[in-house]
Parts: structure tokens; C-alpha cells; sequence
């Protein structure tokens, strides 16, 4: 069908017709070109390698403004996930990956920002926040095997390509192109005890993968699919075994 075309499923209304995607994202239609966020009220899409951005209501089927965002212009690969609750306006969190300069302690530099759900600009006064360089380098390990510095850094400029799953309290980061290295939790500040805080990243910690789930990735059909949930009290009873 038409990458342009939107449509909406409701539970026995059936398909309802709304208005096209807007045109920066129909050519990168395809679920691997796109991060989505989705909140109580909104769809947001973000197209992984140009930054591009916009947001579906689907009770009022309409998009929201259309803009590319821009913290840091060396960003090569971005991902989306919803920022922490409270207040009127809804936020996400923006994730950027990019190259790191040759003397830093690590092969790429992913950033967080605070971003508006309304306006899709970054929050007035904040700054970004960088994974540590000890997790990011587990997540993009370096490859000494190659002795070509110019066809390495090429190689990585295609590579490089950053997953995002999350929800209001957090989630995890991880290298869509090798997700058996693991991933980076992360967990968002709450709202009301960010004092003095001016990003939405509290705190970031290493998660590696099952060997069970290594061993699957490893083949040559291997796929994997990261979804991330608020855990309740019956999730935490179940893993005390109360």
C-alpha cells in the first residue's frame, strides 16, 4: 500500500482514514528506519538517521508539528522512548549516538535530552546527559582488527545504529546492530525530586544478555524483539516467589 497513507483501528469501528504521514517520514516508512514512543495520548516517530520528528494523535487522528531535531548536528543515529510523567505537557527522551573523537575513553558517545511532547523542542535549560563511557563502550566495542583508520571510521558511520525501549520510569539503550552485547538501563528522574537536576537521566547500569538469548542471536536467522513495561506488585511477587 501507500507509505503515505494513515489509518486507524478501532476496536469494532474497524479502519478510519486520517491524514497522510508527513512527507520527511513516508519515504522512511518502514519500521527500521523509524523510533516510535508511545504515551496514553500520542504516537511520536522519529526517523533513526536524519532526526526528523513528529507525533500522531490517534483519538483526534491528526499529526502534530513536523521537525528535525537538532542538539548536537554529529549525531548519526537517534531513538525516542517517553519522558517522566507530571504536569500538563507530556515529555520523552531523546537518545543520540555519534562517533567519539580519538583521544575519548570510548568508540561512541550516546547523549539523552529532556525534550517537549508538544513542541518537539529540547526543554528550555537542559543539558544533555552522556552515557557513561565505560557502558557505551560495551555497547560499541572497539575493533582493533582493522588497521585501515579511514575504512574503519566508515564503516562504523554505516553501522552505527542505536534501539530505545522504554516507558515512563525508564528503559533501555542498546546497539540495534549487535543487541547480544546487551544493553544500558536507564532509569528517569522522578518527578518532584529532580532538585536542581537539569536532565531527565538519573542513573545508568549495565544489563548484559542471557547466554540463552546470545546463543540465538548468534545464528544466522537469529532475530530479537525488546519491549520494556512498568513492573507492578504481581511482577514482584512472582520474582520472590511469594
Amino acid at each position: 500500500g501507500d507509505a503515505a497513507a494513515v489509518e486507524v483501528h478501532e476496536a469494532g469501528a474497524g479502519w478510519t482514514a486520517c491524514d497522510p504521514m508527513p512527507d520527511p517520514l513516508r519515504d522512511s516508512a518502514a519500521a527500521t528506519w523509524l523510533s516510535a514512543a508511545a504515551t496514553d495520548q500520542r504516537v511520536y516517530l522519529v526517523e533513526r538517521t536524519t532526526g526528523w520528528a513528529s507525533w500522531f494523535d490517534p483519538a483526534n487522528r491528526r499529526w502534530g508539528p513536523t521537525r528535525r531535531l537538532g542538539p548536537d548536528p554529529a549525531v548519526t543515529t537517534w531513538g525516542v522512548a517517553p519522558g517522566r510523567v507530571g504536569g500538563a505537557k507530556e515529555r520523552l527522551v531523546l537518545f543520540g549516538a555519534k562517533r567519539a573523537d580519538k583521544e575519548a575513553e570510548c568508540t561512541v558517545v550516546v547523549q539523552a535530552w529532556e525534550v517537549d511532547g508538544d513542541t518537539l523542542e529540547q526543554t528550555p535549560s537542559a543539558s544533555s546527559d552522556a552515557m557513561p563511557p565505560e557502558l557505551s563502550e560495551r555497547l560499541f566495542p572497539r575493533d582493533d582488527t582493522d588497521d585501515d583508520d579511514d575504512d574503519e571510521e566508515e564503516l562504523d558511520d554505516r553501522s552505527l545504529s542505536i534501539g530505545v525501549c522504554g516507558n515512563a520510569a525508564g528503559g533501555y539503550v542498546y546497539n540495534a546492530a549487535e543487541p547480544a552485547n546487551g544493553a544500558v538501563l536507564y532509569e528517569l528522574w522522578e518527578e518532584g525530586k529532580a532538585k536542581g537536576s537539569t536532565t531527565a537521566v538519573a542513573r545508568w547500569y549495565w544489563v548484559p544478555y542471557a547466554p540463552a538469548d546470545a546463543a540465538v542471536l548468534a545464528q544466522p536467522l537469529g532475530r530479537a524483539i525488546l519491549a520494556c513495561s512498568p513492573v507492578g506488585l504481581d511482577e514482584l511477587a512472582l520474582a520472590v516467589g511469594a
